[in-house]
């Protein structure tokens, strides 16, 4: 990204068109991080019901079938549960090993966000600059 006040003065159509660029990488991003968001919602969920296992043995759930149609179902004392690991492939894990997976997938997320949050801030920086006139520096 260039700093205030180097580079070259770009015409007004260059200036427009390297504005609307940075708007749309603006709003992948913020799309991107909505998305992850609703991600880590739904990780510290599973992380909380694996947590909570014993204390939801023997009560009564909803176990999805599919575009939203449930059947009720009764939750057993488990020691292992079942996780998707991509691709439509499920794996059996002991609750402490699903735990730990869980864990993982919430770190990577939050590094994820950290760095989408990082890109977003250089964006908002590039597009004042941008506003100003400023050429970016072209990228090595």
């Amino acid at each position: 990204m260039a700093e205030k006040g180097s580079g070259r003065k770009m015409s007004n159509e260059e200036i427009a068109y390297v504005e609307r660029v940075y708007q749309n990488q603006y709003a992948m991003i913020g799309n991107a991080i909505n998305a992850s968001l609703e991600e880590l919602q739904q990780l510290n969920s599973a992380s909380k019901s694996l947590e909570d296992m014993d204390k939801l043995a023997g009560k009564e759930s909803f176990a999805s079938i599919g575009a939203d149609f449930y059947v009720r179902s009764q939750i057993k004392k488990e020691t292992k549960t079942i996780i998707g690991v991509g691709g439509g492939f499920l794996v059996e894990k002991e609750i402490d090993e699903a735990k730990q997976t869980v864990k993982k997938r919430i770190d990577a997320k939050n590094e994820m966000m950290n760095k989408l949050i990082k890109n977003r801030r250089e964006l908002e920086t590039a597009m004042v600059d941008i506003q100003s006139g400023i050429a970016p520096e072209p990228s090595e």
